[in-house]
């Protein structure tokens, strides 16, 4: 059996893939030509790895674009995928169907997403601007269960050092009513309750003298937060309290994103500049497993199938 590369899964090779428990679904947009973060964009994909990490298939959304997005939810079985470049939010069933979409929520620069308890999804707007290509309001927008808009709202954002990120990443609170998230290479990780419309205090904010800047958030198990920096990964409490810094995660620049894995005991981590994925312990920041994918500024986002 010929063992499968991010290369060899192309537009034009499409094959049926199921997703099962312990899958880990990374969107991974494909593209030819010499890397460009300028012009990044291709062909919608999501690669999907088992739980030991080996590439078994890719899903394709059938458009243009950057591909960022991507969330299972286990309320409705379906993995929503997101695209800032086309402005399309895709969902595929467990057995790899493009289902059809939800009209509300397309025609935004939708990226980062979270669902509910209750099947709702809340989404940020990855950039404000009014000129192409950074079009969008910024905000974080909250959909039911059956992809009807519920509210939108005006959140804070940290501009970071380019001036057009808005909600780039985000997390939610387990009744589902606040929304803790960033802005990509900003200071600040932000706090929003969109039950009561109120911006809250900022969780926490990384000193201007220090070479962190914000890049992914992701939750853990107990409560805790995994926020990439960029250089690394580092663990707060619910308060904002660093717990841990993950030094063993080599110091190159372009960790993004990150996920905290449903077993409660590690978490994976991205790399936008070179398209490594690493597995650790949360613990104690033991490598547990790796992925050299070599994409080059189309790695984003992460999550598993429960």
């Amino acid at each position: 059996m010929t063992s499968l590369s991010p290369e060899s899964l192309t537009p034009d090779t499409q094959k049926p893939v199921n997703l099962e428990p312990g899958d880990i679904c990374v969107a991974a947009t494909y593209a030819v030509g010499e890397p460009d973060i300028r012009k990044n964009i291709g062909a919608g994909r999501v690669l999907v790895y088992t739980k030991d990490m080996k590439l078994k298939g890719a899903l394709w959304t059938g458009e243009t674009g950057l591909v960022i997005g991507v969330e299972y939810c286990k309320h409705s079985k379906v993995l929503f995928v997101s695209d800032i470049t086309s402005q399309t939010v895709k969902r595929f069933s467990l057995k790899g169907e493009l289902l059809p979409s939800f009209p509300d929520q397309q025609g935004k620069p939708f990226s980062t997403m979270e669902f509910k308890p209750n099947g709702g999804l809340v989404m940020g707007e990855h950039v404000k601007g009014e000129r192409p290509p950074f079009l969008g309001g910024g905000e974080i927008y909250a959909f039911d269960a059956n992809g009807k808009q519920l509210a939108h709202y005006d959140v804070d954002r940290d501009k970071g050092k380019f001036g057009f990120h808005a909600v780039t990443n985000l997390c939610l609170s387990d009744d589902g009513d606040t929304a803790i998230y960033l802005s990509e290479t900003g200071k600040r990780v932000m706090q929003y309750n969109m039950a009561t419309s109120c911006q809250l205090d900022d969780l926490l904010v990384f000193e201007d003298e220090d070479d962190k800047f914000t890049a992914g958030i992701s939750k853990t198990k107990g409560g805790n937060f995994l926020i990439s920096h960029v250089y690394g990964v580092d663990l707060y409490s619910a308060t904002g309290e660093l717990l841990k810094e993950f030094t063993d995660i080599p110091r190159d620049r372009g960790w993004a994103a990150v996920w905290a894995c449903e077993d409660g005991k590690s978490f994976l981590v991205g790399n936008f500049f070179t398209g490594r994925i690493e597995k650790r312990c949360l613990t104690t920041g033991d490598l547990l497993g790796e992925i050299s994918t070599n994409l080059v500024y189309k790695l984003s986002e992460m999550c598993e199938i429960v």
